[in-house]
Formats: C-alpha cells, sequence, structure tokens
C-alpha cells in the first residue's frame, strides 16, 4: 500500500536519537513522519541503559562527543524541569588510586569550563560516599540520572501533539530514489519525502546500504549486562561512583549507579552481542552474526583486544567475578546481594582498520543523511544532536 503523502522529511528510527530530530525539525514548519520497526518508540538502545545523565567530562575537548555532549545535558535538564520528568542531578565521583590521572581529569574539567568540580580524598570522599573502597576521587556536581524512557514518551508525545506522524511495525526494506524523491518502502506501506535521515542505531549501517551508500564502518552489537543490588541495600549508595574510564577503550567499565528509581544497579559487562538485538547468550541469529565475524575490521578488533574480550567474557558468565568488580568499588556487597536486569545492546561503529570509533559519525547521501555512530552519550545529548543534525539539513 503507498502513502500519498509527499513529507518533508522521513526519519528511520523512533529512537531517542531520531524524535529528538523529528521535533527540531517540525519546528521550522516541516511535515516529518518517523517510520519505527515496533509497536513502540524506543525499546532497544533509548530504554535499555544506565539512564546517567552524563556530565561529557571524559570526553576530549572539541569533538562532536565532547560539544554535543555538554550542549545536551543543558538542554535536557531544561526540558525535564519542563516536562516535570523525575531526574536527579547529585553528581557522580570518579575514583582511582592514581592521583596523576585523576589531577588530569580535573584539568579536563578546567579545559571543558566545567564549574564545580573537585578532588575529593579520605574523609571528604565518605562525606559524599560512605562505601567506596578507593579514598581518592573527582566530584563532577554535573552528572546525574532519569529513566530515559520516559523522555522518549514526551518527545514522542510533543512530537504527535505538533502534527508529526509515527508510523509502527514499519521496518523499512527499500529505498528508491525516484523523480527527485525517495520513496521509502516498509513493510505495511510506501512514503516519500524530499529528504531522508537514517538514525536507526544497530540497524543504520544496513540502512545506508539500502539507500545505495558504502559505509566504511559496520555496526557491531555488544552486549551490556547489569546488575541490581537488592533493595535492602538501597542506602550503601547515594548516588554514582564510577572507576576511572581507560581512555583506549571506549566503553567505561562496571559502574555504580543509583538510578531515578531509587535502585541501585551495577554495570555494564561488555559483550559481543550474537544478533543486532542479542540481549541474551541465547539470542542468535546466523546472519547477523556471519556478517559480524567475516568483516575485516572485526576479525582485526578481535586480535587487538583478544584478552580484554575473554574477561568480559568470562565475567559475564561467572556472577561472582562481576560481584569482585563491584567489591572493588564499594564495600557491603555480596554474591547473594544482586539479580541479573535486562541487558542493553550498543550499537558501536567499527571501521575497517579495526577501530572502535569513538566519536559520533555523519555521512550525506543524495537527499540522505545518515547517523552511523551515535555512542554514548547519545541519551544525554539527544536535543543537541537533533539541534545539530536539522541545522546542518536546513541550512
Amino acid at each position: 500500500m503507498s502513502n500519498n503523502k509527499t513529507y518533508d522529511f522521513a526519519i528511520i528510527g523512533g529512537g531517542i536519537v531520531g524524535l529528538s530530530t523529528a521535533l527540531h525539525i517540525q519546528k521550522q514548519n516541516k511535515s516529518v513522519v518517523v517510520l519505527e520497526k515496533e509497536k513502540e518508540p524506543g525499546l532497544h538502545q533509548s530504554g535499555r541503559n544506565s539512564g546517567v545523565i552524563h556530565s561529557g567530562i571524559y570526553y576530549k575537548p572539541n569533538t562532536y562527543k565532547s560539544e554535543l555532549s555538554i550542549r545536551g545535558r543543558n538542554l535536557l535538564v531544561e526540558y525535564l524541569a519542563l516536562k516535570k520528568i523525575r531526574y536527579r542531578q547529585e553528581g557522580k565521583i570518579v575514583v582511582d588510586n592514581d592521583l596523576d590521572k585523576l589531577t588530569n581529569l580535573l584539568e579536563r574539567s578546567k579545559e571543558l569550563e566545567m564549574e564545580g568540580v573537585k578532588l575529593v580524598q579520605n574523609e571528604k570522599l565518605l562525606n559524599i560516599e560512605p562505601n567506596s573502597v578507593i579514598l581518592n576521587g573527582v566530584f563532577v556536581p554535573q552528572a546525574g540520572v532519569v529513566d530515559y524512557k520516559e523522555v522518549v514518551q514526551a518527545y514522542a508525545h510533543d512530537f504527535q501533539e505538533n502534527g508529526g506522524e509515527i508510523k509502527l511495525i514499519e521496518e523499512i526494506k527499500e529505498i528508491e530514489n525516484i523523480n527527485g524523491l525517495k520513496n521509502v518502502k516498509g513493510v505495511h506501506s510506501s512514503y516519500k519525502c524530499e529528504f531522508l535521515i537514517n538514525c536507526a542505531g544497530l540497524f543504520s549501517d544496513e540502512i545506508a546500504k539500502l539507500d545505495g551508500m558504502s559505509p566504511d564502518v559496520k555496526i557491531i552489537p555488544f552486549r551490556g549486562e547489569y546488575y541490581k543490588i537488592r533493595d535492602s541495600k538501597k542506602e550503601i549508595l547515594n548516588n554514582m561512583i564510577y572507576p576511572l574510564a581507560d581512555p583506549d577503550l571506549p566503553f567505561l567499565g562496571i559502574h555504580l549507579t543509583k538510578t531515578a528509581n531509587g535502585d541501585i544497579e551495577a554495570g555494564p559487562n561488555a559483550v559481543l552481542a550474537f544478533s543486532k538485538e542479542g540481549y541474551k547468550w541465547t539470542d542468535i541469529n546466523f546472519v547477523d552474526l556471519t556478517k559480524v565475524l567475516t568483516f575485516p575490521g572485526m576479525i582485526k578488533l578481535g586480535k587487538k583486544y583478544f584478552k580484554t574480550g575473554i574477561s568480559e567474557m568470562y565475567r559475564s558468565l561467572n556472577k561472582n567475578v562481576f560481584v569482585k568488580e563491584i567489591q572493588k568499588l564499594i564495600k557491603g556487597v555480596d554474591p547473594r546481594d544482586i539479580q541479573q536486569i535486562p541487558s542493553g545492546v550498543r550499537a558501536q561503529a567499527v571501521d575497517k582498520a579495526g577501530n572502535l570509533v569513538d566519536d559520533f559519525l555523519f555521512e550525506e547521501g543524495d537527499s540522505s543523511l545518515h547517523v552511523l555512530n551515535s555512542p554514548s552519550p547519545a541519551a544525554t545529548a539527544s536535543l543537541a544532536i537533533g539541534e545539530s543534525i536539522a541545522s546542518k539539513i536546513l541550512d
């Protein structure tokens, strides 16, 4: 069935980035349709994450990641207050035994013009997080928590209230260029538009190929596994404790977060998923897996991070090892205190040389724009990403 209407813009992907982009373009009096393959928006990365409002302190100054993260955080906090969405912004402590590394992080916060970031040690640190094992840290007041499912629902509501259309259960099968328009064929209908934006997350590389692109990257799915600490131990953490991230890896490592509803979560572990939406070890899609394992970049990546990959898999399969990682950060947790909760899958772009693409990656096609890497902190930065995409296209 064909939809006879011609839209100014069609956006593939009803996650947090797709919907933010739709909202920003809609403000310019453009007609926008969002095409989403699931029964509701934000069911994948946007609704399955740690819920952290990222401060932006880790990211190199003058990168997309840094600028979008800091601008996005400010826009997000304003939006949450406006929409009365529950959130907390009480800061986090980044801990490490190496004072030089913490001092470097403090210096970076100054480069990024972040106010209130300070070194805390011993009693000062324990006043913030009384059960921290490591007694050297940097306190970052800009970090917070929110339930991003609520944020996605609010974006979708605002978009539809203003006349935007979201077509659900509409997986995209074909993209054609006909008479200067894009013709996007889904399982139920076809949609004509002047310009196409691909925000398909885990499937963004596949959508780019449907649009005649030959991206130099492949999206590799990495499963992030989380545990919840039982309710009777809710008092052991006030906000967040993060280990200092390894600058050579785009994964932050296991950290502890008290969520917007007061649960304590630990994670994520990061293991290769055997399917684009492989939320469990038993979720295997042989087509997806074959594409990943035969991609030259994945073979190189596997060699480069072989030891890291094996240790992440071992930790995934062994609860006691996971608990030991938690115990490096906080006192008072043993294996009986944790239970596994639903995992998330991260869409990580990898290039042909086997490098994990660390920054946002946009590629322009024929009357199209493809978001080929939208890493953490994409949820925090979503309003800034949408704003940036809209201004890029509308200019």
